[in-house]
């Protein structure tokens, strides 16, 4: 009696084992080369590619500028900053290789810029942009100020040109110290990087899988945090912080944000070819119920709703409209949970940066 039981059991318990065997084996691998030849072809280099063209212009339209001295030049100058800004955006996230050789960041988009060290190398015409104390008196803020000033006409900011051949140069220097930098990175990842970026295949710390999945949440916390989070108060008691907001002269700053959303969307998706999206439907990741890719998709668009939800300025509404910036704010926590956490455990990559605020 008790055989007629033990058999059919274990007859079972054998069947389902080869059965799962089977489905593993005829499971092919994930293709990762795939992702990442995507990745440096349709998505990185492009980006760069983009960022510089517009640094070009910026450069080139600022030099008639600099001769001509005439509003309608200068008006471009500062419609061609907005779209080197905006493309800017789209590189930021790449981190990583050369981009970490030159530090990026650092260089071209410390936020707050630091007006009185501006004003204090202007003055003395004598300074290294390399030297650790300019690296929030330079790059793009820097140029968002000097085009902008504060509570400043166009006219007022186009006299300080004129009247100042050291405002002409430092200007100069801004924008030849980003174009020499970014020239090196683009450089770098066309003669030897991108060939090692497409064949680290692995998820270990330092692979390239591992580079982007930790860049894409850094630069989403620092969204989260740096670009909403602490102009909105969340670091200062609740108290609103406008003249921390990005790009604060020219008041764009929610332009900046929400690019900065679509590019780590970009990377997440692959735009229309493959990307984690796809890694993690291969993996058939659950979350609550579901699909885990699924639930990042709707958080994404979410999160996008709420921030194209926020008046144009940021620095206005974070005093003002405090409910709709912190509605925001409260979705992109949530996908940051759902990218920095579950995303990664689901892949095997460890988060490696420390972001200090615990979300």
């Amino acid at each position: 009696m008790k055989l007629k039981i033990i058999i059919p059991a274990l007859l079972v318990f054998i069947f389902s084992c080869k059965k799962k065997e089977k489905t593993e084996e005829d499971k092919p691998p994930f293709d990762k080369q795939g992702l990442l030849v995507n990745m440096a072809d349709n998505v990185i280099l492009p980006a760069y590619s983009d960022f510089k063209t517009s640094l070009d212009s910026l450069i080139l339209t600022y030099n008639n500028f600099k001769s001509s001295e005439l509003q309608s030049d200068f008006q471009i100058v500062k419609q061609k900053l907005h779209v080197a800004s905006m493309r800017y955006q789209r590189i930021s996230l790449f981190e990583f290789g050369p981009a970490e050789n030159v530090i990026v960041r650092m260089n071209f988009n410390v936020f707050p810029t630091d007006t009185t060290q501006i004003k204090n190398n202007i003055a003395s015409g004598t300074y290294s942009l390399d030297a650790a104390s300019n690296l929030d008196a330079k790059g793009l803020p820097a140029l968002d100020y000097l085009f902008y000033g504060y509570m400043k006409s166009e006219t007022d900011v186009i006299a300080s040109f004129t009247a100042s051949a050291n405002r002409k140069q430092y200007v100069s220097d801004l924008l030849s110290d980003m174009s020499t930098k970014l020239n090196t990175v683009i450089s770098d990842w066309n003669s030897s990087y991108k060939n090692i970026f497409v064949n680290s295949l692995s998820t270990d710390v330092g692979s390239s899988i591992g580079f982007l999945v930790n860049q894409l949440n850094y630069e989403l916390d620092y969204l989260k945090n740096s670009k909403i989070g602490i102009p909105l108060g969340k670091k200062s008691l609740g108290i609103p912080l406008p003249d921390k907001c990005e790009a604060f002269y020219g008041a764009q700053s929610l332009d900046y944000a929400y690019e900065t959303l679509r590019i780590i969307e970009d990377v997440y998706t692959g735009k229309s070819s493959i990307g984690f999206d796809d890694y993690l439907i291969h993996l058939e990741a659950p979350y609550n119920g579901g699909l885990l890719n699924d639930a990042i998709i709707a958080q994404f668009n979410v999160a996008k709703s709420k921030l194209k939800a926020i008046q144009n300025p940021l620095s206005t509404q974070v005093v003002s409209n405090t409910t709709v910036v912190d509605a925001a704010y409260v979705e992109l926590v949530k996908l940051l949970v759902l990218l920095k956490t579950d995303m990664p455990s689901s892949l095997g990559v460890i988060i490696t940066y420390q972001d200090g605020d615990g979300d």
